[in-house]
């Protein structure tokens, strides 16, 4: 953090707790010999920062409003494509019986409920890079479930701790690990069926 953050969160500190300036000057000279946080050095600052955390301040962060469209980031589209690409796949596998960008919507807004405090964000091309990122985790790990528990038909396989144990003792972790032997397993399942 830097000292202008720690300064701001300071004084949103002092009035989240009720201090008074008489009692926030006092508190800043006790833990620092200094009246101001102008003056005080970023260890300085840090130091006035925790002891007002040990007093009962607890920093929850700015709150956003959500359910409008928010500019647009290459990473926060790219979390886009992603969770659109899943989605597809999942339907191209049989484990969503509608992968249209309809059914993938009313996904994200269940997803986005808890989130954005019952709102819900109407359209996957509405979310921002924080809400992409949560909603493209859980589709990740829906999916993992989902390609595990084929796995799991076949003897010997193993799922625990997020690592797929293959009886062969080979291992996989990871989303593109699991889902790219999935594909390996449906490739040679099918090879030399007519289509």
């Amino acid at each position: 953090m830097t000292k202008l953050q720690l300064i701001k969160l300071i004084h949103i500190a002092k009035q989240k707790l009720g201090l008074d300036d008489e009692t926030y000057r006092a508190l800043l000279v006790a833990e620092t010999k200094k009246s101001s946080c102008s003056k005080m050095l970023k260890h300085e600052l840090e130091k006035v920062y925790e002891t007002m955390k040990l007093k009962g301040f607890e920093y929850t962060g700015v709150k956003k409003k959500y359910g409008a469209p928010v500019v647009k980031t290459s990473d926060r589209r790219d979390d886009i494509k992603k969770i659109r690409a899943i989605w597809i796949t999942m339907g191209h596998q049989g484990f969503i019986s509608d992968s249209r960008d309809k059914a993938l919507d009313a996904f994200v807004e269940r997803m986005t409920k808890k989130i954005t405090s019952g709102l819900g964000i109407k359209t996957h091309a509405w979310l921002d890079s924080y809400l992409a990122q949560h909603v493209l985790e859980s589709l990740k790990s829906w999916h993992i479930r989902e390609m595990v528990d084929k796995f799991l038909l076949v003897n010997g396989v193993c799922y625990k701790n997020n690592v797929l144990y293959l009886p062969d003792s080979t291992s996989y972790s990871g989303y593109d690990e699991i889902r790219k032997l999935y594909e390996d397993v449906l490739k040679k399942r099918y090879k030399g069926r007519p289509k």
